[in-house]
């Protein structure tokens, strides 16, 4: 029952629990007998088992160290909290808490309270995970989120017919909840406590107690000071990034809703699924409620805040839609469906409602989903829970912590081994082992991976690049195949109307609109969905407006279209019905009045269109074809003429397919579509930095195949795998060369010779494809396969599976509409907006200084507090205050804003500025604290873009996909995997780094343990500081412009990382048993030294300080990796003058050159011989290091590409 007990895809699996009795769990029951058989031992048998104080220490402090392990172990796992916590239980009866795993990238699982609500005719038992509310069903025994009626796909007449809800509304209350985004904000201390308890924390607090019994007070200190700040600044983003997403929902306002047959006002937070409501046109700081489904009248939206996309769309409402068919949301439904979040700019009330219209005279439409199941309250679910996957939690990083604490293991045995046999204090010597075993695990780990990818994320957004999933961009270092869609994506939206086809001799004849019949200026006036706006504004594809602005027609109010066509005369359309475009359908209709007749004017793609005619004209396929060989995008028009003076009322009733049946050809539409301007650069350098870049698109294969050569997706001669053109059988094909010089007919059944691979490069069409998705060598045609066209979304998200599948890392970049599909299936999904370079830095500067003015305003609220005078105005937001002596940079910023500042206006703030002689002395320093305010403003401001992940906001993110670009620039696609390559190498040589720095602190921790010798405090603080710098500095490092054809490594465990790190180790414990034995040779070892004494000076402890802080030099130097992929060491300041400042420090402590400095540091004074010994052997352990650095990178580092980025 468990395993199908969550019938949800973000679900993994489920198990029903109940909570154990408090003495049956784990850090309780065994802990009632160890601490009174401790005590009793203590107390009767001490001598005999304990022998002494050291050994009590250990004992009782091993059993409080275990309990507080098993207590805290529930916070990190949730599988332990329900193993430690929880009993099984088969029926839900008997369960209280019900274990969610979460199914992969679906954030983190929990331990859910199951509720159990009673009321008067059922108990409704539920539970809440990850905001959404899983309701127990009896019928088929599983938990599901709310279930709405859109989701079973139901008949139209449902909606068509639907007058609202009547009666008791209880139980839908309780069933869907408020229309609202209930995000609490936790208080610090509960976030603090959270964070507090993470196991890299609690294991870092653990060594610092160690630190501090060693006696190391001023680093153990320093350290927790560290922890505790880093900790305490990632709660407060996180409480500022709630804030953030608690203003995402629409803010609550009263709307009509239709009910018990009446109108009524409510709040819209109390909507329902199946309300009844008037949609009117949304105020500024108001948006469309939740998801609605317009019944009747018609509206413009603007849905940026959702998908992203600026363009407002014309949403027609599903009433002439047959009402027995099926409710298709993301088929033909799509245009009729207003989501939650979106602006409604234009409504246009119901003429013949179903209902009395609303005292608003609004569109009606049903509410289908509310709250967290909205579209947009996915999307904020997905911004809320994403910052939860960054994590070190992996196997990966699991294993290597495993493999590096063998060594520490060995390294501890040694001591103890040693240390008995030299009979050393027992206490102490375990506390050293302690130590060096925790020396291996490295605390900075999730600190540096999250640095690493927050500072990919804030170089994505200065780009204009936003990403709701961050576990992705490391993912974008490994891909092996991009993915582009091609109208808006490799070319732009802005087609360019060349001219109508088909009407003279020659087949590449282009006519002017003048020049064609007027049907076919008609059919071109009146076969598109352009809406005029009450400001005059046209919405709608751009590639419409081009078309009717070249043809000159004009549109008016309420789907009016006309032109002048002689000084005196005007011409005019008048559209009654449309059948908007579909991408399955392939074409668009509308039925609208020229003069006294009804005409129907369809426009689509050739081939379809074909099908449609009663007539083909005979060079249709060679005209078509002669446009879209060279590029152009082509449209074949079609009408026919119905019967005159048709009444509205039949017109509602006309079934499309039988309006788009026995037309007439009207002619070619020709555009020009112009590649974008970074198109080719930027498939070039994917061409060239090992990448298989391919084109899906729902184009003419023609077209598609001219694209791909222009942008270099193709090179060699193309066959298409497509239909026949004359009818054909259900398994006939044909290959055939773009030219058709080449025609092979080809059977669905046949075997494909792959021979024909490795001499041209592949086109397909979706028609080919399906007919082909049983064919035994279908992975291998997809794997072959360069240029997809006349492919549908659902055949688009089936490559992208397919090419996963066959362990591919992808990318689509598409135009977050039609490709959702595909682009939510890649690994790395990239939705194209259409903003431009402009607009976003007028947005910015918006924001910035809407951020700047409340933070101003909270700063004059304290001053009042305190009774001081408002501190002066910011210049960013100076123009925004009157003139007078708080705002010494009125002027300033008014000449910034390019407004001309008037004599007037120069006298006014003159006179402000000397209202009295006070105010006048006292102008300079106002002026003074004015611009440290701006440097300190600007200062902040920069080291927060540089180092912050930006906190999204909707309208940044798309719903599409993980990554958005408010750019319509391709080069977002090169940007991204720059970064990705990028943060995969910064963790990689963290991981390096890391390792080896702990495994040398193992060892030379274990040799000065055994000789009785300590760093000082102040050592150990000077080198942990100047690490630190260079840790920082690594995750700073810039990617380079250049996408290298080398390829990063994707993982730890292979034989380049491991035996690099293995090779330096081995060299590193070369130099440090050489320098250890030069120093016995000089200051013999005591046979049992003072382990309790305060730290001294001596050569032991000076030699092994110095080499171990060259090795880190050593580590850091050798294992960065700069070029190809990123900034070279000495591009990267931090970083180079970190090492230079820790590598200087090793060699003037080695060589003596600056005494003050040795004697600052506790170094000793070191004979002349074993000082060129110590500096030789310094220099020679970096040497070493980085030649078995490089030899193991040339012979095994695997940074060739995959072999689909390879051509045959």
């Amino acid at each position: 029952m468990a395993d199908n007990l969550v019938d949800n895809k973000a679900v993994k699996s489920s198990q029903l629990l109940r909570p154990k009795v408090l003495t049956q769990r784990p850090y309780v029951f065994p802990f009632l007998v160890l601490y009174p058989w401790f005590f009793h031992i203590y107390f009767n048998n001490y001598d005999e088992y304990i022998k002494g104080s050291e050994w009590t220490f250990v004992y009782l402090g091993a059993i409080i160290s275990l309990q507080m392990l098993l207590l805290l172990m529930p916070n990190w796992n949730i599988n332990i909290d329900a193993l430690f916590n929880y009993s099984k239980v088969k029926s839900l009866d008997e369960a209280s808490h019900i274990l969610i795993v979460a199914a992969p990238n679906n954030g983190l699982g929990a331990i859910a309270e199951i509720s159990r609500d009673k009321y008067p005719d059922e108990i409704q038992t539920s539970f809440v995970f990850q905001k959404r509310r899983f309701i127990y069903h009896h019928e088929d025994a599983s938990f599901t989120p709310p279930r709405f009626v859109v989701d079973q796909e139901p008949k139209l007449s449902e909606f068509q017919q639907s007058k609202g809800i009547s009666g008791d509304i209880s139980k839908l209350e309780r069933l869907y909840g408020k229309n609202t985004f209930d995000i609490p904000i936790p208080t610090f201390w509960e976030l603090f406590k959270e964070h507090a308890t993470a196991p890299f924390f609690v294991f870092q607090v653990f060594c610092v107690g160690l630190w501090l019994l060693d006696e190391f007070w001023y680093y153990s200190l320093f350290t927790l000071f560290m922890l505790v700040s880093f900790e305490c600044t990632t709660v407060f983003q996180r409480r500022t990034t709630m804030g953030e997403f608690r203003t995402m929902g629409v803010k609550p306002f009263n709307i009509y809703v239709y009910r018990d047959n009446k109108w009524t006002e409510i709040s819209t937070v109390d909507l329902l699924p199946g309300d009844l409501v008037s949609i009117t046109r949304t105020g500024d700081d108001s948006a469309i409620p939740c998801d609605l489904i317009l019944t009747d009248g018609s509206a413009i939206v603007n849905e940026a805040m959702l998908s992203g996309e600026s363009t407002p769309l014309l949403k027609e409402s599903i009433k002439l839609r047959p009402a027995h068919e099926n409710l298709q949301l993301d088929g033909l439904d799509k245009n009729s469906v207003l989501h939650g979040g979106t602006k409604a700019l234009q409504v246009t009330a119901p003429t013949d409602p179903i209902v009395q219209l609303a005292p608003d005279n609004g569109a009606l439409a049903i509410v289908c989903k509310t709250g967290f199941e909205t579209s947009q309250g996915s999307l904020v679910r997905v911004m809320i829970f994403s910052a939860e996957r960054i994590s070190v939690g992996n196997y990966e990083s699991l294993f290597f912590i495993l493999f590096l604490l063998i060594f520490a293991v060995a390294a501890s045995w040694y001591v103890w081994v040693e240390g008995t046999k030299m009979g050393r204090i027992q206490n102490k010597l375990i506390l050293d082992c302690i130590l060096i075993v925790t020396s291996v695990v490295p605390p900075e780990l999730p600190m540096e991976l999250t640095m690493a990818v927050n500072t990919s994320l804030a170089s994505l957004s200065k780009f204009y690049i936003y990403c709701t999933e961050p576990f992705r961009i490391p993912l974008a270092g490994r891909i092996d195949v991009c993915c582009f869609d091609k109208t808006g994506t490799l070319t732009g939206e802005d087609l360019v109307f060349e001219g109508l086809a088909g009407f003279g001799d020659s087949i590449r004849h282009l006519s002017k609109p003048s020049e064609v019949p007027d049907i076919t200026n008609h059919v071109l006036g009146s076969a598109h969905a352009l809406v005029k706006l009450d400001d005059g504004e046209i919405v709608g594809d751009p590639m419409e407006k081009a078309t009717l602005e070249a043809v000159g027609w004009k549109i008016g109010e309420k789907d009016i279209v006309f032109r002048e066509t002689s000084k005196s005369k005007t011409e005019k359309i008048k559209i009654l019905r449309r059948f908007q475009f579909s991408s399955a359908l392939k074409r668009s209709s509308s039925i609208s009045t020229v003069g006294q007749k009804t005409l129907v004017s369809t426009k689509g793609a050739p081939e379809t269109i074909r099908e449609r005619l009663t007539k083909v004209p005979e060079n249709y396929e060679e005209i078509y074809k002669s446009f879209t060989r060279s590029g152009s995008r082509v449209l074949a028009l079609a009408y026919k003429y119905m019967e005159d003076n048709i009444s509205p009322a039949k017109v509602t009733k006309l079934d499309r397919d039988a309006v788009e049946t026995g037309l007439i050809f009207g002619g070619f539409i020709v555009f020009h579509c112009p590649l974008k301007e970074d198109a080719i650069e930027t498939i070039e350098m994917l061409n060239e930095s090992s990448h298989r870049s391919i084109m899906i698109t729902g184009d003419n294969p023609l077209t598609a195949v001219h694209v791909a050569k222009e942008v270099k997706i193709v090179e060699r001669e193309v066959l298409i795998l497509d239909a026949p053109e004359e009818h054909h059988g259900d398994h006939e094909l044909v290959w055939r060369s773009v030219d058709e010089s080449k025609i092979i007919p080809f059977s669905s059944s046949d075997k494909i010779d792959e021979s024909t691979f490795k001499t041209h490069d592949i086109a397909i069409t979706g028609y080919a494809l399906a007919k082909l998705l049983n064919h035994p060598q279908l992975h291998s045609l997809i794997r072959h396969t360069w240029v997809y066209s006349r492919v549908s979304p659902s055949q688009k998200e089936f490559i992208l599976t397919t090419l996963k599948h066959l362990g591919y890392n992808t990318l689509m970049c598409g135009d977050g509409t039609n490709d959702v599909g595909a682009l939510k299936q890649a690994h790395v999904g990239v939705a194209l907006l259409n903003g431009t370079e402009e607009g976003m830095k007028k947005m910015a500067e918006a924001r910035k200084i809407d951020s700047l003015q409340k933070v101003y305003t909270k700063q004059c609220d304290i001053m009042e507090r305190w009774g001081k005078p408002h501190p002066p105005v910011p210049l960013p937001i100076a123009h925004l205050y009157p003139p007078g002596p708080g705002n010494p940079n009125y002027l300033k910023a008014i000449e910034k804003q390019g407004i001309t500042v008037t004599d007037e206006m120069r006298e006014l703030a003159q006179k402000s500025a000397v209202v009295s002689t006070t105010v006048a002395q006292g102008k300079a320093p106002n002026q003074a604290q004015s611009e440290l305010a701006d440097k300190l403003l600007g200062s902040l401001n920069q080291l927060e873009e540089d180092s912050e992940a930006p906190t999204l906001k909707l309208g940044d993110a798309s719903v599409a996909a993980p990554f958005t670009s408010k750019l319509a620039n391709v080069s977002t696609v090169t940007n991204i995997i720059r970064q990705g390559r990028c943060a995969l190498v910064s963790t990689i040589q963290m991981y390096k780094i890391l390792a080896l720095n702990c495994l040398i602190s193992a060892y030379s921790l274990s040799v000065i343990y055994l000789a009785g010798v300590k760093f000082g405090d102040g050592q150990a603080t000077v080198s942990g500081l100047l690490i630190s710098v260079c840790f920082l500095s690594i995750s700073r490092g810039r990617p380079v412009e250049k996408l290298s054809k080398e390829r990063p490594q994707p993982g730890i465990f292979n034989i380049y990382i491991m035996g690099s790190i293995l090779g330096q180790f081995a060299v590193h414990i070369a130099t440090l048993v050489y320098i250890t034995a030069e120093i016995y040779k000089l200051e013999p070892r005591e046979p049992k030294p003072d382990l309790e004494k305060e730290f001294a000076p001596s050569l032991l402890n000076t030699g092994i300080f110095l080499i171990q802080l060259a090795q880190q030099v050593s580590t850091f130097a050798v294992n960065y990796q700069g070029l190809p992929f990123r900034e070279s060491i000495k591009d990267n300041k931090g970083m180079y003058y970190g090492l230079l400042g820790v590598a200087g420090l090793a060699l003037a402590g080695s060589t003596e050159f600056i005494p003050e400095l040795n004697e600052a540091m506790k170094f000793v004074p070191m004979e002349a011989e074993f000082k060129t010994k110590l500096t030789t052997t310094i220099v020679l352990d970096l040497v070493v290091a980085w030649v078995i650095e490089v030899v193991l990178k040339y012979f095994f580092m695997d940074s060739k590409a995959a072999d689909i980025a390879q051509r045959d």
